[in-house]
Protein backbone atom coordinates (compact mmCIF):
# COMPACT_ATOMS: atom_id res chain seq x y z
CA UNK A 1 0.00 0.00 0.00
CA UNK A 2 2.96 2.46 0.78
CA UNK A 3 4.86 1.66 -2.78
CA UNK A 4 1.53 2.29 -4.81
CA UNK A 5 0.75 5.89 -2.42
CA UNK A 6 4.79 6.72 -2.95
CA UNK A 7 3.93 6.11 -6.93
CA UNK A 8 1.24 8.26 -7.05
CA UNK A 9 3.15 10.96 -5.19
CA UNK A 10 5.61 10.37 -7.72
CA UNK A 11 3.29 10.92 -10.55
CA UNK A 12 1.53 13.81 -9.20
CA UNK A 13 4.68 15.41 -8.72
CA UNK A 14 6.40 14.77 -12.40
CA UNK A 15 2.58 15.83 -13.12
CA UNK A 16 2.71 19.22 -11.49
CA UNK A 17 6.22 19.77 -12.47
CA UNK A 18 5.98 19.10 -16.23
CA UNK A 19 4.50 23.62 -17.12
CA UNK A 20 7.70 24.35 -14.93
CA UNK A 21 10.03 21.99 -17.10
CA UNK A 22 8.45 23.05 -20.76
CA UNK A 23 7.68 27.33 -19.43
CA UNK A 24 11.90 27.64 -18.53
CA UNK A 25 12.99 26.54 -22.65
CA UNK A 26 10.16 27.72 -23.75
CA UNK A 27 10.89 31.17 -22.03
CA UNK A 28 14.45 30.93 -23.36
CA UNK A 29 13.14 30.49 -26.51
CA UNK A 30 11.25 33.38 -26.19
CA UNK A 31 14.33 35.26 -25.71
CA UNK A 32 16.67 34.26 -27.94
CA UNK A 33 13.78 35.29 -30.46
CA UNK A 34 14.14 38.89 -29.58
CA UNK A 35 17.68 38.84 -30.45
CA UNK A 36 18.48 40.86 -34.23
CA UNK A 37 19.09 38.30 -36.93
CA UNK A 38 20.62 38.57 -40.94
CA UNK A 39 19.90 36.93 -43.28
CA UNK A 40 21.76 35.66 -47.05
CA UNK A 41 21.06 33.37 -49.66
CA UNK A 42 24.15 31.41 -50.50
CA UNK A 43 24.20 29.88 -54.00
CA UNK A 44 26.43 26.92 -55.20
CA UNK A 45 27.18 25.60 -51.41
CA UNK A 46 25.89 22.83 -49.64
CA UNK A 47 25.45 22.73 -45.96
CA UNK A 48 28.50 20.73 -44.96
CA UNK A 49 30.48 22.55 -47.19
CA UNK A 50 28.57 26.22 -45.68
CA UNK A 51 29.60 25.35 -42.33
CA UNK A 52 33.37 24.93 -42.87
CA UNK A 53 33.32 28.41 -44.54
CA UNK A 54 31.22 29.74 -41.52
CA UNK A 55 34.05 28.24 -39.20
CA UNK A 56 36.95 29.30 -41.58
CA UNK A 57 35.23 33.11 -41.23
CA UNK A 58 35.08 33.11 -37.40
CA UNK A 59 39.14 31.80 -36.76
CA UNK A 60 40.21 34.38 -39.10
CA UNK A 61 37.70 37.11 -37.29
CA UNK A 62 39.50 35.79 -33.63
CA UNK A 63 36.76 34.09 -32.45
CA UNK A 64 37.67 31.50 -29.92
CA UNK A 65 35.48 28.08 -31.11
CA UNK A 66 33.21 27.32 -33.37
CA UNK A 67 30.51 24.17 -32.58
CA UNK A 68 29.23 22.33 -35.83
CA UNK A 69 26.56 19.85 -35.06
CA UNK A 70 26.26 16.53 -36.85
CA UNK A 71 24.13 17.15 -39.74
CA UNK A 72 25.06 20.70 -40.53
CA UNK A 73 22.01 22.63 -39.95
CA UNK A 74 23.48 25.14 -36.88
CA UNK A 75 26.89 26.78 -36.34
CA UNK A 76 27.23 28.10 -32.90
CA UNK A 77 30.19 30.55 -32.70
CA UNK A 78 31.83 31.76 -29.48
CA UNK A 79 34.24 34.75 -28.64
CA UNK A 80 35.24 35.12 -25.18
CA UNK A 81 36.57 37.99 -23.28
CA UNK A 82 39.56 37.01 -20.89
CA UNK A 83 39.54 40.35 -18.80
CA UNK A 84 36.08 39.02 -17.70
CA UNK A 85 33.16 36.52 -17.98
CA UNK A 86 31.57 37.83 -20.51
CA UNK A 87 31.11 35.67 -23.93
CA UNK A 88 29.19 36.94 -27.21
CA UNK A 89 27.85 34.18 -29.32
CA UNK A 90 26.87 34.20 -32.72
CA UNK A 91 23.93 30.92 -33.83
CA UNK A 92 24.05 30.43 -37.40
CA UNK A 93 21.34 28.05 -39.08
CA UNK A 94 21.32 26.67 -42.30
CA UNK A 95 18.14 25.65 -43.79
CA UNK A 96 18.11 24.21 -47.58
CA UNK A 97 15.82 25.69 -50.02
CA UNK A 98 15.21 24.55 -53.85
CA UNK A 99 18.07 26.28 -55.69
CA UNK A 100 20.32 27.75 -52.45
CA UNK A 101 20.93 28.13 -48.84
CA UNK A 102 19.47 30.33 -46.75
CA UNK A 103 21.83 31.32 -43.87
CA UNK A 104 20.34 33.31 -41.13
CA UNK A 105 22.56 34.50 -38.24
CA UNK A 106 21.50 35.27 -34.92
CA UNK A 107 23.47 37.30 -32.18
CA UNK A 108 23.27 37.38 -28.31
CA UNK A 109 25.58 38.46 -25.59
CA UNK A 110 26.49 36.44 -22.70
CA UNK A 111 27.10 38.72 -19.86
CA UNK A 112 27.67 35.17 -18.14
CA UNK A 113 28.22 32.08 -20.33
CA UNK A 114 24.55 30.55 -18.80
CA UNK A 115 22.47 34.07 -18.93
CA UNK A 116 21.09 35.94 -21.53
CA UNK A 117 20.42 39.48 -20.41
CA UNK A 118 18.04 41.75 -21.64
CA UNK A 119 18.63 44.03 -24.50
CA UNK A 120 19.20 47.93 -23.97
CA UNK A 121 18.96 49.76 -27.76
CA UNK A 122 22.72 50.00 -27.57
CA UNK A 123 23.64 46.32 -27.33
CA UNK A 124 20.68 45.99 -29.70
CA UNK A 125 22.87 47.86 -32.30
CA UNK A 126 25.79 46.82 -31.10
CA UNK A 127 24.76 42.97 -31.35
CA UNK A 128 23.75 43.76 -35.04
CA UNK A 129 26.79 45.66 -36.24
CA UNK A 130 28.64 42.46 -35.19
CA UNK A 131 26.60 40.23 -36.86
CA UNK A 132 26.97 42.46 -40.14
CA UNK A 133 30.48 41.91 -39.88
CA UNK A 134 30.46 38.17 -39.57
CA UNK A 135 28.14 38.15 -42.31
CA UNK A 136 30.33 40.25 -44.34
CA UNK A 137 33.41 37.97 -43.73
CA UNK A 138 31.52 35.10 -44.47
CA UNK A 139 30.32 36.16 -48.15
CA UNK A 140 34.44 36.85 -48.73
CA UNK A 141 35.10 33.77 -47.79
CA UNK A 142 32.71 32.46 -50.12
CA UNK A 143 34.04 34.05 -52.92
CA UNK A 144 37.80 32.97 -51.65
CA UNK A 145 36.74 29.37 -52.24
CA UNK A 146 35.08 29.90 -55.40
CA UNK A 147 38.45 31.88 -56.10
CA UNK A 148 36.81 35.27 -57.08
CA UNK A 149 37.90 37.23 -54.37
CA UNK A 150 35.80 40.26 -53.50
CA UNK A 151 38.76 42.58 -52.75
CA UNK A 152 42.39 42.74 -53.50
CA UNK A 153 42.86 44.62 -50.15
CA UNK A 154 42.44 44.53 -46.56
CA UNK A 155 41.92 47.14 -44.27
CA UNK A 156 45.11 49.81 -44.19
CA UNK A 157 47.42 49.26 -41.16
CA UNK A 158 47.26 52.27 -38.43
CA UNK A 159 50.44 52.19 -36.59
CA UNK A 160 51.18 53.93 -33.05
CA UNK A 161 53.92 56.42 -34.51
CA UNK A 162 51.91 57.74 -37.61
CA UNK A 163 48.70 58.20 -35.12
CA UNK A 164 50.94 60.24 -32.07
CA UNK A 165 52.46 62.37 -34.54
CA UNK A 166 49.19 63.33 -36.08
CA UNK A 167 48.42 63.46 -32.20
CA UNK A 168 50.91 65.98 -31.84
CA UNK A 169 50.47 68.15 -34.10
CA UNK A 170 46.26 68.01 -33.44
CA UNK A 171 44.00 65.21 -31.83
CA UNK A 172 41.46 66.24 -34.62
CA UNK A 173 43.70 64.86 -36.82
CA UNK A 174 44.85 61.78 -35.01
CA UNK A 175 41.06 60.83 -34.50
CA UNK A 176 40.59 60.95 -38.10
CA UNK A 177 43.15 58.92 -39.59
CA UNK A 178 42.04 56.15 -37.11
CA UNK A 179 38.61 56.37 -37.35
CA UNK A 180 38.31 57.40 -41.71
CA UNK A 181 38.00 53.77 -42.19
CA UNK A 182 37.24 52.23 -39.18
CA UNK A 183 33.59 50.24 -40.93
CA UNK A 184 31.84 50.43 -37.05
CA UNK A 185 31.92 54.58 -37.13
CA UNK A 186 30.19 56.36 -39.74
CA UNK A 187 31.69 58.71 -42.08
CA UNK A 188 29.57 61.82 -40.16
CA UNK A 189 30.36 60.26 -37.00
CA UNK A 190 34.26 60.72 -38.12
CA UNK A 191 33.82 64.11 -39.00
CA UNK A 192 31.98 65.25 -36.66
CA UNK A 193 34.66 63.62 -33.60
CA UNK A 194 37.83 65.00 -35.85
CA UNK A 195 36.02 68.14 -35.91
CA UNK A 196 35.17 68.67 -32.13
CA UNK A 197 38.79 67.61 -31.12
CA UNK A 198 40.24 69.49 -33.66
CA UNK A 199 37.71 72.98 -32.67
CA UNK A 200 38.69 71.98 -29.21
CA UNK A 201 42.73 72.06 -29.46
CA UNK A 202 42.54 75.03 -31.40
CA UNK A 203 40.71 76.55 -28.87
CA UNK A 204 43.40 75.81 -26.26
CA UNK A 205 46.16 76.76 -28.68
CA UNK A 206 44.49 79.99 -28.70
CA UNK A 207 43.82 80.32 -25.10
CA UNK A 208 47.26 80.10 -24.22
CA UNK A 209 47.96 83.44 -26.35
CA UNK A 210 45.64 85.18 -25.22
CA UNK A 211 46.45 88.34 -22.60
CA UNK A 212 45.60 87.28 -18.97
CA UNK A 213 45.43 89.50 -15.76
CA UNK A 214 47.43 88.76 -12.96
CA UNK A 215 45.93 86.57 -10.24
CA UNK A 216 46.45 87.09 -6.48
CA UNK A 217 48.69 85.55 -4.58
CA UNK A 218 46.18 82.99 -2.73
CA UNK A 219 44.71 79.83 -2.64
CA UNK A 220 41.09 78.70 -3.63
CA UNK A 221 40.68 75.25 -1.56
CA UNK A 222 37.40 75.03 -3.47
CA UNK A 223 38.27 75.76 -6.95
CA UNK A 224 41.55 74.57 -6.92
CA UNK A 225 42.02 75.35 -10.50
CA UNK A 226 40.58 78.85 -10.50
CA UNK A 227 44.44 80.24 -9.18
CA UNK A 228 45.93 78.57 -12.44
CA UNK A 229 46.99 80.83 -15.05
CA UNK A 230 45.28 80.82 -18.69
CA UNK A 231 48.32 79.84 -20.43
CA UNK A 232 48.51 76.43 -17.52
CA UNK A 233 44.90 75.45 -17.57
CA UNK A 234 45.40 75.56 -21.68
CA UNK A 235 48.35 73.40 -21.33
CA UNK A 236 46.69 71.28 -18.89
CA UNK A 237 43.83 71.11 -21.54
CA UNK A 238 45.83 70.12 -24.30
CA UNK A 239 48.00 67.95 -22.95
CA UNK A 240 44.98 65.72 -21.14
CA UNK A 241 43.56 65.87 -24.87
CA UNK A 242 46.46 64.26 -26.24
CA UNK A 243 47.15 61.69 -23.45
CA UNK A 244 43.20 60.88 -23.85
CA UNK A 245 43.81 59.87 -27.40
CA UNK A 246 46.78 58.20 -26.72
CA UNK A 247 45.39 56.17 -23.99
CA UNK A 248 42.37 54.93 -26.58
CA UNK A 249 44.31 53.73 -29.13
CA UNK A 250 45.61 50.98 -26.83
CA UNK A 251 42.66 50.53 -25.20
CA UNK A 252 40.27 49.94 -28.68
CA UNK A 253 41.72 46.97 -30.90
CA UNK A 254 38.40 46.13 -32.66
CA UNK A 255 40.03 47.83 -35.70
CA UNK A 256 43.18 46.20 -35.29
CA UNK A 257 41.33 42.89 -34.78
CA UNK A 258 39.22 43.52 -38.05
CA UNK A 259 42.88 44.21 -40.28
CA UNK A 260 43.96 40.61 -39.03
CA UNK A 261 40.93 38.76 -40.18
CA UNK A 262 42.90 39.60 -43.70
CA UNK A 263 39.51 40.49 -45.17
CA UNK A 264 38.63 44.17 -45.96
CA UNK A 265 35.48 46.09 -44.10
CA UNK A 266 33.70 49.17 -45.57
CA UNK A 267 31.25 51.36 -43.54
CA UNK A 268 28.23 50.27 -42.41
CA UNK A 269 26.17 52.28 -44.91
CA UNK A 270 28.24 51.27 -48.20
CA UNK A 271 28.13 47.14 -46.69
CA UNK A 272 26.15 45.20 -49.42
CA UNK A 273 26.18 41.25 -48.99
CA UNK A 274 24.61 41.11 -52.58
CA UNK A 275 27.24 39.08 -54.54
CA UNK A 276 27.34 36.53 -57.37
CA UNK A 277 27.37 33.75 -54.68
CA UNK A 278 25.08 35.46 -52.09
CA UNK A 279 21.92 37.39 -51.88
CA UNK A 280 20.86 39.92 -48.86
CA UNK A 281 17.38 39.20 -47.37
CA UNK A 282 15.46 41.89 -45.56
CA UNK A 283 13.58 40.73 -43.22
CA UNK A 284 10.54 42.64 -42.59
CA UNK A 285 8.27 43.22 -39.04
CA UNK A 286 6.25 40.80 -40.63
CA UNK A 287 8.78 38.23 -41.87
CA UNK A 288 9.93 38.59 -38.63
CA UNK A 289 6.58 37.71 -36.78
CA UNK A 290 5.88 34.94 -39.45
CA UNK A 291 9.51 33.55 -38.72
CA UNK A 292 8.87 33.53 -34.90
CA UNK A 293 5.56 31.96 -35.41
CA UNK A 294 6.90 28.96 -37.67
CA UNK A 295 10.04 28.68 -35.28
Amino acid sequence: MRKINLCYAVIVIIVCAAPAIQAQPSSISEKLREKPKEQILVFGFKAPALAEIIEAAALKMSYDSVVVNPPCDKVLIIRSYPQDARQYRILVHLAPLDSAMQLTAQGFWFLAPDSIPRYSKMMKELDRNYLRLFLYAVTQEIALRKNAPLYDKTLPGKSFLPFMGWNLLNPGLASWYMMKDDPTVSRKAAVGWSLFLGILDAAYMAYYFTPGRERENRQNLLLPWRDLSHRQLATAGAVSLRSVMAIMYWVNQDYQQLKKSGYFFPKFERMSFDTKYTKYIKQTAQDEKHSNEKN
